[in-house]
């Protein structure tokens, strides 16, 4: 059964005549009566003839109530018979009083209890009148008609309704609140220089704007900030505990989770959505081989396995357009210890072939700690004419690029990713100049894009990177956007709408198709840019970067030859 859901926020003045027919009239107007009972929010049940409504009020001002109404189901095997026994047990009433109330016997009420008990696993009266009501399995109108007096919110939203209270009836407790906050939980990686603040601000950013606009259907965003050493297993495997006890609607990070083998296992065990930036295809595909255990993790941009034939892509295009003449067709490529960044594998050396070029060598680097002297004059050795550099740690990079400056070699320099982090540019300056670098996941230089890049620079006093920081700020609004057309509650339902829908965010487009754990990436993936992320690479000049490629979002002839280069003849 395909369940329906309609939001709409309104005040007094709407009309009903403009509303969705599938909604019974009645319930707009008990939309109008919550404004009088001064609560944050109430949520009932309501039998329509389609079946049952779940209706949730939530005050947005003095004037304005947010109203959702969705197509349910009874838990558990409810009865309706059942739920009229635990509304009015909720509201107080006795054996005697329920059944006076219900035109029956006190002796069916107490058996309608024991089976009530035994559904919803209560040992008491008292348990069950308080998951009623946390649950909202309460029933309007209330059955036996209005109460005699208020109380619980249900109690007081049918009182208002038929006009029997208004703004000035005297509240029991005047700050309740029944809409409880949906808590994110933030893994920021410790160990990766600035990227750490990328993850942290883009994070934040993105919930503090939500909370502002009212967060999702009145329910405020609340974060859970843990902080891990990236390689320290010990300190990863204690957040992600820290997480699962706070019990966190879901989880958000950028490439920790990549390092240690057993995160998705935890992961899979607590059974939340899980939104990561690992670029790593080896949990992709053991998410897709089993979607009844992995089915809630998703990669929030396509795989490291789509580096190497871009960048072939992008060397065949500067051939084409006479912007760069190889002369020994061989490529180095220099790799951190990480699964994650082992890009020279058959598959790639097989396409390298294809096209005429060569991967010469891989060397291995450390986490840190680098002897790039050493490193590049192995490189050397082989006479490349394209050093292939995938290491994500920002001082790395750095010390590679002041050490080859210093013994360049006539190789273009392609980087995989870290330049997008601004501690790399901000730290050479123009001896960055002519290091070309790509991401699956990078920021668009358009109106979204730039909009983005505002924001963070007003609320941190800099300017984002372009890759991290966006990425992670699209996690949270991709999220968002799930949480505010179904219920949050359902995991179920959260997943099955961030795979289904396409979402646009700032570093493009995240579809990820009816079974895909990744989005498609273009135009690897698919030819459509409106149905992908941009596949972007860009070189740093004067300038600072400058996107190349692909069309329409790069100009390939805006490469620079790069000043260790000799020039073109």
């Amino acid at each position: 059964m395909n369940h329906w859901v309609i939001e709409r926020s309104i005040d007094a003045d709407s009309i009903e005549s403009a509303l969705p027919k599938q909604v019974p009239a009645e319930i707009w107007g008990y939309a109008k009566a919550f404004l009088l009972i001064g609560r944050l929010g109430v949520r009932f049940l309501w039998r329509s003839d389609a079946g049952w409504l779940d209706v949730q009020l939530s005050s947005e001002s003095s004037e304005r109530v947010f109203v959702r109404v969705a197509q349910t189901e009874m838990p558990r095997g409810v009865t309706a018979r059942e739920l009229d026994v635990l509304t009015l047990v909720a509201l107080g009433l006795t054996n005697a009083g329920v059944s006076a109330r219900l035109g029956t016997s006190a002796r069916t009420v107490s058996s309608q209890l024991e089976r009530l008990l035994e559904k919803l696993d209560q040992s008491s009266r008292g348990g069950l009148a308080a998951i009623a009501v946390d649950l909202g399995l309460l029933r309007l109108p209330l059955p036996g008609g209005p109460p005699d007096e208020g109380g619980i919110g249900v109690a007081e939203l049918e009182l208002a309704y038929h006009r029997r209270l208004d703004r000035a009836s005297p509240r029991i407790r005047a700050d309740v609140s029944t809409r409880v906050p949906i808590r994110l939980g933030v893994i920021v990686p410790e160990g990766l220089g600035s990227d750490t603040d990328q993850v942290r601000n883009g994070a934040l950013l993105a919930i503090d704007e939500i909370n502002q606009q009212g967060g999702i259907g009145g329910r405020a965003v609340e974060v859970f900030q843990e902080r891990v050493h990236t390689f320290d297993w010990a300190s990863v495997e204690a957040g992600l505990l820290r997480l699962f006890e706070a019990d966190v609607d879901a989880i958000i990070t950028s490439y920790v989770s990549s390092e240690h083998h057993e995160f998705m296992e935890l992961i899979a065990e607590y059974g939340k959505p899980f939104l990561h930036t690992a670029t790593f295809e080896a949990d992709v595909l053991r998410a897709e081989s089993d979607p009844w255990r992995y089915g809630m993790v998703f990669q929030t941009c396509a795989s490291e396995t789509h580096y190497g034939p871009g960048m072939l892509r992008l060397l065949g295009k500067l051939e084409a357009e006479g912007l760069w003449r190889p002369t020994t067709r061989r490529i180095v490529s220099l790799e951190v210890a990480s699964e994650s960044m082992h890009l020279t594998t058959p598959a790639f050396q097989e396409t390298a072939a294809e096209v005429g070029w060569e991967i010469a060598a891989t060397i291995e680097t450390p986490i840190s700690g680098t002897d790039w002297a050493a490193v590049i004059e192995e490189a050397r050795s082989y006479d490349p004419d394209v050093l292939l550099i995938a290491n994500f740690i920002d001082h790395e990079l750095i010390d590679f690029q002041r050490t080859f400056l210093g013994a360049a070699m006539p190789a273009l320099v392609y980087c995989i990713y870290t330049p997008s982090i601004p501690s790399f540019l901000n730290t050479l300056g123009d001896q960055a100049d002519g290091v070309i670098w790509s991401t699956t996941t990078g920021t668009y230089d358009d109106d979204l894009g730039r909009r983005f890049r505002s924001q963070y620079r007003m609320k941190y006093g800099e300017d984002p990177g372009w890759s991290q920081a966006g990425a992670v700020y699209d996690q949270v609004r991709m999220l968002a956007a799930a949480w505010s057309s179904v219920d949050s509650r359902s995991v179920s339902d959260v997943v099955r709408y961030l795979r289904r829908w396409p979402y646009r965010g700032v570093n493009g487009v995240y579809y990820f198709g009816e079974t895909g754990q990744a989005p498609k990436l273009y135009p690897d993936m698919t030819n459509d840019a409106a149905l992908g992320q941009a596949h972007l690479v860009y070189q740093i000049g004067r300038s600072g970067h400058v996107l190349l490629d692909p069309p329409p979002f790069g100009t390939i002839t805006d490469f620079t030859l790069p000043k260790w280069l000799p020039p073109r003849a």
